[in-house]
């Protein structure tokens, strides 16, 4: 499996959510509106990189809030195992992938 990745998955109460996969361990379950979000949030780090030093979304279906450094070489998302690096072009890719109509 190649990552990131972005796929849909069901939640008993809220319906289709958006699972924002980074690796087997890391993931982050949104539901739609927070993928948009997510994904405008990410389209403008990604054009102008030096507007933000964070990033951060704390999603309703995940005990993990989404909190991640801005820097030139892209994203640094905090999680439980430690830092992981989302470079310019996966930030792009998540975007893209994000804005669900």
């Amino acid at each position: 499996m190649s990552y990131p990745l972005v796929k849909r998955v069901p939640h008993r109460l809220l319906g289709d959510m958006l699972r924002m996969m980074l690796s087997d361990a890391v993931f982050f379950d949104l539901t739609l509106e927070e993928g948009r979000t997510l994904s405008r949030a990410f389209t403008a780090v990604a054009h102008d990189w030096r507007r933000t030093d964070a990033l951060y979304l704390s999603p309703v279906a995940t005990d993990t809030a989404f909190s991640a450094a801005v820097t030139k070489d892209g994203v640094d998302v905090e999680t439980p195992q430690g830092p992981h690096h989302l470079s310019w072009d996966d930030v792009s890719e998540l975007a893209e992938r994000l804005a669900v109509v």
